[in-house]
């Protein structure tokens, strides 16, 4: 998993929208990004985020009216990628 879900502290905000994660490859950043669309939030990632080696983050927004859902469905998410697999030696 090559991404987190941004403290208070950490997130930017532009107009009404606010940064609500962190991937660090393009593939995670549209799996985190197109999640959030299928949950019916309106998400999006910025294609021109610096790519400088201490930089190469790539921000997931969503609408800031919609932050506290985001990171419930985010954490959600990251639960279930966490989880262990079944032991299947049954």
């Amino acid at each position: 998993m090559h991404w987190y879900i941004l403290g208070e502290r950490e997130r930017l905000q532009s107009g009404e929208f606010v940064a609500v994660a962190v991937a660090f490859n393009e593939m995670e950043a549209t799996l985190l990004r197109d999640y959030l669309r299928e949950q019916h939030l309106s998400a999006h990632i910025v294609p021109t985020t610096p790519r400088y080696p201490l930089l190469d983050k790539i921000f997931i927004w969503v609408p800031a009216a919609k932050l506290q859902e985001a990171v419930t469905l985010l954490q959600t998410l990251a639960a279930e990628w966490w989880e262990e697999p079944a032991d299947e030696k049954e």
